[in-house]
């Protein structure tokens, strides 16, 4: 499948976020939610509509169904098959009403989702635009005598930018937790209640069907922890890093590879700095308390 515009952009977005961050101090925390919300809006989008489409051909069939079973009138078929027939036709109606509305739970919620994280990556690549122009300008203009009041006053507007920014895109950003968090729960809902309605209705084949679907779908979900488990990892380096930046104690940098960031872990008795290890004890430090080792 073809990468999508807005997987396209999400991918620039965090390189020029990276170059700004380079320079602009305040761009960090832009950065880290770029990073962590490396997506693909439209394919999320594209998958919901194929769940409404499901929805739509079982509406079809179900119609279908009623439709053909209503043309048989007791005249015409009368007795116990007939009553047999009847309580199939129903048990099977049940389960396709089941089958609508986890389709149609997940169709929407997908819908919904991928258009808030599409609206996140169009705001984020934005603004991680205007920052990398930002950041390009004062690296050039700072190289010159001439030009260093001029990348002073675009460094403070910058950042301005930036602090606003990061604001802006943790509100987006939220909405699209919640909006994660509201339809999983939706979907899990909707998927017990058609557990419900084929094991209600006799069809015990279901369970069958969901052993098979975790057990083949159990690498994808592997793959998923992992890809989040680094994501995360390098994110607090990220998020670390961001706090350095700023900090009276000194900078810390982000380096992509096997440490995440060198910062200081603060000022001895003396007021001299110190340095811990690296950044990977930063790291598991914000795995599981707030704050980070260094600097609280």
């Amino acid at each position: 499948m073809a990468t999508s515009s807005s997987a396209a952009a999400a991918k620039i977005a965090l390189v020029e976020i990276s170059v700004a961050a380079a320079v602009i101090p305040a761009a960090w925390p832009v950065a880290q939610i770029v990073y962590f919300n490396q997506c693909d809006p439209e394919a999320r989008i594209a998958t919901g509509l194929k769940w409404l489409e499901i929805y739509d051909t079982l509406g079809t069939a179900k119609g279908d169904l009623e439709a053909a079973v209503s043309e048989l009138s007791p005249l015409q078929w009368t007795g116990d098959d007939r009553q047999a027939f009847g309580k199939h036709i129903v048990a099977y109606d049940v389960q396709l009403l089941g089958t609508q509305i986890l389709a149609i739970t997940v169709g929407l919620t997908l819908v919904y989702v991928g258009s808030v994280l599409l609206i996140l990556v169009i705001t984020y690549t934005i603004i991680s635009t205007i920052l990398a122009a930002f950041a390009v300008f004062i690296a050039a203009a700072g190289a010159t005598v001439v030009g260093a009041p001029a990348a002073a006053s675009a460094m403070a507007t910058a950042n301005t930018i930036a602090a606003t920014s990061a604001t802006v895109l943790r509100a987006v950003e939220k909405a699209a937790e919640l909006a994660g968090v509201a339809g999983a729960t939706a979907i899990g809902g909707a998927m017990a209640f058609d557990v419900g309605m084929q094991l209600g209705t006799g069809n015990t084949d279901v369970l069958g069907s969901l052993v098979k679907a975790a057990v083949d779908g159990y690498d994808n979900v592997l793959a998923g922890f992992l890809s989040k488990a680094e994501r995360d990892f390098v994110g607090h380096g990220i998020y670390s890093s961001g706090r350095h930046a700023a900090n009276p104690n000194g900078p810390g940098y982000l380096m992509y590879g096997l440490l995440t960031q060198v910062a200081p872990a603060g000022k001895d008795d003396d007021g001299n700095n110190t340095y811990g290890p690296s950044g990977v004890v930063d790291n598991l430090w914000n795995s599981f308390a707030d704050g980070d080792a260094w600097n609280g």
